[in-house]
């Protein structure tokens, strides 16, 4: 078992068996402090000297003074030198700045034109010491734990991007080096951005012991805040912790409940899929699979729960989708073209050995597309010719 972090989501859909490039769960992907330091040729700490903005005849620019050379490339200049650049920054005198520059082909220095950062000399110096990205992400997550929620908001905030970048299986490597009491205090206050709220609900389900759960459970059932973003890293932490029983709770509150409205039960169908790619046998996969078909009446969640299932293999379902198929509860295009899509995908599930040896879920689905076909032939040929285009 472990972790937690794409996409609140953004509703972040998790596709089985997919490899995460990152967490799917804490937010958007962002280019780090560390990773655009790797990219540059010339770094250099500043302080602000003056600034002139853009007016008629005049450029905008901005002198500084420089304080610290860091990274190759940077031995044309010198502490103490003044150096002028063609962009207004605002700032007072003594301000520290941080400067990013690549070498272009002529040799000149290109700087980032999404710096100057303001920094701190703290800030600098948490910069230029974090390991590289060549370092196995494992390793470099163990410098940035320290750094999640440090008083120094550039800080926090660039440390805890490390972990949205991050893949499943690198936070995982670091669960017992996530500060326990730590993620309880901060998921308690009220003014934590969803991002975190979904990253350390996760990271204490990493972490954390089963007592621990009540916290999450109370944040999850309690519907009646605004602090719902984010509420599906909650649910990953709490079902690591509680497993089955947690499920069970779930199931009751949410999955069962036909009044349940679909921003309450997405996060759950969120937790389930992140939990069926990443959870490690945690729950099974069989009682993942139960837990989903809970929703398949539903006409609001039938279409990508008929999705998630195909991708999951629940082949098990073929004779209650052929009565939805007619049934005007789901007369739905979408729905009845992930219906079609499901039996398609059900008839090619077949071993590459299999020979005349058909599993039983493809011939079935096989005779099921036939039937469809005569049903709605002009809508069940169209979903078969642009079935690999979707």
């Amino acid at each position: 078992m472990t972790r937690l972090f794409t996409l609140i989501l953004a509703a972040v859909a998790v596709s089985s068996g997919a490899v995460a490039v990152a967490c799917p769960i804490c937010g958007q992907p962002t280019v780090t402090l560390s990773e655009r330091l790797a990219r540059s040729d010339v770094a250099l700490l500043v302080e602000w000297v003056s600034g002139r903005m853009g007016s008629e005849g005049k450029a905008e620019s901005t002198t500084y003074e420089i304080v610290e050379i860091h990274a190759r490339g940077g031995q044309k200049y010198k502490k103490g030198e003044r150096l002028s650049l063609e962009q207004f920054h605002s700032g007072k005198p003594g301000n520290l700045v941080l400067l990013l520059g690549r070498k272009t082909e002529s040799a000149a220095i290109m700087w980032d034109e999404e710096m100057p950062l303001d920094v701190s000399e703290t800030s600098f110096q948490y910069i230029i010491q974090a390991p590289s990205p060549e370092t196995p992400t494992a390793r470099r997550l163990e410098y940035f734990v320290r750094f999640l929620e440090y008083p120094d908001v550039t800080i926090a905030n660039d440390a805890f991007s490390e972990f949205v970048n991050a893949s499943a299986a690198d936070i995982f490597a670091v669960a017992s080096k996530l500060p326990r009491a730590k993620l309880k205090r901060w998921l308690l206050d009220q003014k934590l951005p969803p991002g975190r709220q979904a990253g350390f609900g996760l990271m204490l389900g990493l972490c954390g012991e089963k007592d621990d759960a009540q916290l999450l459970e109370k944040r999850i059932l309690d519907k009646s805040g605004e602090r719902r973003f984010g509420i599906e890293g909650l649910i990953v932490g709490y079902l690591l912790l509680t497993g089955d029983e947690g499920l069970d709770l779930l199931e009751r509150t949410t999955l069962r409940d036909a009044q349940s409205e679909p921003g309450e039960v997405f996060p759950v169908q969120t937790a389930l899929k992140y939990l069926w790619s990443y959870g490690n046998g945690r729950i099974s996969n069989e009682r993942l699979k139960a837990a989903l078909r809970l929703l398949l009446e539903n006409p609001q969640f039938t279409e990508n729960v008929v999705k998630d299932l195909g991708r999951w293999k629940d082949w098990s379902i073929q004779p209650e989708l052929m009565k939805m198929y007619g049934d005007p509860k789901f007369d739905d295009k979408p729905i009845r073209k992930s219906i079609v899509k499901f039996m398609i995908a059900s008839t090619k599930d077949v071993p590459k050995d299999a020979g005349n040896d058909v599993p039983p879920h493809a011939r079935q689905a096989a005779e099921y597309l036939d039937q469809l076909r005569k049903t709605d032939p002009k809508f069940v040929t169209e979903t078969e010719r642009f079935f690999y285009l979707e």
